[in-house]
């Protein structure tokens, strides 16, 4: 009896040891990722049209500059002669696999940057964690060149979590007044809409200037969203995909420790 007793704990050990370890092994190569976000616009068809397509370089768990911002509307010459760019390429996808697939070609191809993963991220979503968090400082000035006029623009204000659900839906920009908008042609705004959303999102990154409870929080916003695939994340690691399916509770320890180690 004793022995059995003995073999069990060793089992259990083993396994507590083996989870730590792909725990800890899988959220380190998490930190050293390129990772493009697609934050979608989810009411306009399924899961939604792409809005603001951003390029993330993590080293060490940090960001190593602020977001890269990329045109949606762009595509490459195969697809174009389809009538698909990055705006369109998940809605008119059979499956959504075949959509990300085309995504990541077509930054991959006109940044020449590797990507690693892939993370949908719809309007509400975003909304849902901004809030967890708290309302975002921005302070950008930045300029949009048409064909024939360069704008400059500055945007100065608090993003709220409505805030950045209306900016990727294209109903409000914050922080830009509407007579500026107005003279800018539809096709450019996307460029509006990126800086101010990048903006927002690379400072809700730098989880280290956060409180203990913001963190908290923001880590279980995430694990909700995710459980809910109202965040997806393409190429899943061991990591990720235990997050996924294991009690909420547990994933919230998990990220929860993630977030600690960036701090």
């Amino acid at each position: 009896m004793r022995k059995k007793t003995i073999v069990t704990l060793a089992v259990v050990l083993a396994l507590v040891f083996s989870f730590v370890y792909v725990t800890a092994s899988g959220i380190s190569q998490l930190y050293n990722e390129t990772i493009l976000f697609l934050f979608l616009d989810e009411t306009r068809g399924e899961p939604g049209t792409v809005e603001v397509a951003s390029l993330a370089l993590f080293e060490d768990a940090h960001l190593s500059g602020d977001l890269i911002a990329f045109n949606p509307l762009h595509s490459t010459p195969d697809l174009k002669k389809e009538g698909i760019s990055l705006s369109d390429c998940l809605i008119k996808s059979k499956k959504i696999s075949d959509g990300i697939f085309m995504a990541r070609t077509i930054v991959e191809s006109e940044t020449g940057i590797h990507i690693d993963r892939v993370a949908l991220i719809d309007s509400a979503s975003l909304r849902i964690i901004i809030e967890a968090v708290h309302p975002i400082p921005v302070d950008k000035t930045f300029q949009v060149t048409t064909l024939d006029k360069t704008f400059t623009l500055q945007s100065r204000t608090t993003v709220s979590g409505s805030d950045a659900e209306q900016c990727i839906r294209g109903i409000s920009y914050p922080g830009i007044q509407n007579d500026e908008l107005t003279k800018i042609p539809e096709d450019y705004l996307w460029e509006v809409k990126s800086t101010i959303i990048n903006a927002a999102v690379t400072t809700l990154l730098q989880v280290s200037e956060h409180t203990s409870e913001e963190r908290g929080r923001f880590a279980a916003a995430i694990v909700e969203e995710y459980k809910e695939n109202d965040i997806r994340v393409y190429d899943r690691n061991v990591v990720l995909t235990l997050i996924y399916y294991l009690p909420e509770s547990v994933s919230k320890q998990i990220v929860s420790f993630a977030v600690r180690r960036i701090s």
